[in-house]
């Protein structure tokens, strides 16, 4: 499972982006259940570029795809386009209190 800063983080990016309830987001969440389909997902990848500057491809043989995935495998995927920049603005957006994003 990926490092708990890249899930914080794409729980947070998740959580903020989809407009959903903290409390239903975990790292075991899989995507089809909270209602995000592949083109969610490709969505997602988007912010995480945009909020991260992590390139992250849209397309290819490891990322992740199909019902069974989940917030984890996500993070995973982030994880493995992270440079050490990238590695400080995750920690920023992971601890950020959500009060002071609104």
């Amino acid at each position: 499972m990926a490092e708990q800063l890249f899930v914080d983080a794409i729980i947070r990016l998740i959580v903020r982006h989809f407009e959903m309830d903290p409390g239903q987001v975990t790292a075991d969440s899989k995507l089809q259940p909270l209602g995000l389909d592949s083109i969610a997902l490709a969505e997602l990848l988007v912010v995480v570029e945009e909020e991260t500057g992590i390139d992250v491809p849209l397309t290819g043989e490891a990322m992740p795809a199909g019902p069974e995935v989940t917030v984890a495998a996500v993070a995973d995927y982030v994880a493995r386009f992270a440079d050490e920049s990238a590695l400080a603005v995750l920690k920023i957006l992971a601890t950020v209190p959500e009060e002071a994003e609104a």
